[in-house]
C-alpha cells in the first residue's frame, strides 16, 4: 500500500503543478501523505482509506476559502468602476428577452435590468453594478 500512497501523492501532485491555481488535485495529495504513516505501520487498509479520504475532504473544507483568496490576489478596480451609482438615459429600451443600450461619454454599453422587469428607452436609470462588458440598471422613479 505504500507505494499505491507515493503514487497517489506525487501523481496528484504532477496534476496540480499543470493546473496551478485552480487547485484541482492537492487534496489528494494531502490525504495520500497522511495515509502513508499508516502504510509503514501495516494498518489496515480500510483505516488507510478512511485516512485518505477524510483528509482530502477536511483538507478541501478548511483550505480552499483560504487558498482561492490569496490565488485570486489583488483586484484591480478598473475606470469603470467610477460608472457605478451614476445615472443614464437609455438609448434602446430593455426587454425580457434583449439588453438595452445606453451611451456613455461616447461608449455604447449593453444594459440590463437588475429586476427583470422592461424598462423603456429615454428612461433614466441608475447604475448598480457592471457584469463584465454589461452594466445593471435599476429604473429611476
Amino acid at each position: 500500500m505504500l507505494k499505491l500512497w507515493i503514487l497517489i501523492a506525487v501523481g496528484a501532485f504532477i496534476i496540480e503543478i499543470f493546473t496551478f491555481g485552480n487547485l484541482i488535485c492537492i487534496w489528494f495529495t494531502i490525504g495520500a501523505i497522511a495515509a502513508i504513516p499508516l502504510a509503514l505501520l501495516d494498518c489496515a487498509a480500510i483505516w488507510q482509506y478512511i485516512v485518505f479520504f477524510a483528509i482530502s475532504i477536511v483538507s478541501m473544507v478548511l483550505i480552499r476559502p483560504l487558498a482561492t483568496d490569496y490565488l485570486r490576489g489583488n483586484v484591480v478596480a478598473t475606470n469603470s468602476d467610477r460608472l457605478i451609482g451614476s445615472t443614464t438615459v437609455l438609448t434602446k429600451s430593455i426587454s425580457a428577452t434583449s439588453w438595452g443600450e445606453a451611451n456613455i461619454n461616447g461608449i455604447i454599453w449593453s444594459c440590463a435590468s437588475s429586476d427583470n422587469l422592461p424598462i423603456d428607452k429615454s428612461s433614466v436609470v441608475k447604475i448598480i453594478a457592471i457584469d463584465g462588458a454589461k452594466l445593471i440598471v435599476k429604473k429611476m422613479d
